[in-house]
């Protein structure tokens, strides 16, 4: 047989595909892993939708209570970070009172 005809379940080795393979085996392979791809795309777009909906459920009966938590945290870290900064700067002016005591003399 001569390489021009085509073999039991193979295509010919001059037969070429968008992958840039020669052999079917390989197309197909391909095209299995696309589809592998969209399936779980499929399923990730499926697990995001569904936590929308929790959300949604979520904010419907606990609404008022996930404002109140999160007004809460949000002036606790506004406070705690009011108090880094102020000893942030308390340490800027210690050092720069060490610096003149130490170096102008």
């Amino acid at each position: 047989m001569t390489d021009n005809h085509h073999h039991h379940g193979e295509c010919s080795h001059h037969h070429h595909h968008e992958c840039g393979c020669q052999s079917c085996s390989c197309h197909h392979h391909h095209h299995e892993k696309y589809a592998d791809q969209l399936l779980a795309l499929a399923d990730e777009a499926w697990t995001e939708l569904l936590k929308d909906k929790i959300k949604e459920q979520i904010l419907k009966n606990n609404g008022k209570q996930l404002d109140d938590l999160a007004k809460l945290v949000s002036n606790a870290n506004h406070d705690r970070w009011k108090h880094k900064i102020k000893e942030f700067g308390n340490k800027n002016s210690f050092e720069e009172d060490l610096h003149n005591l130490l170096y102008n003399k």
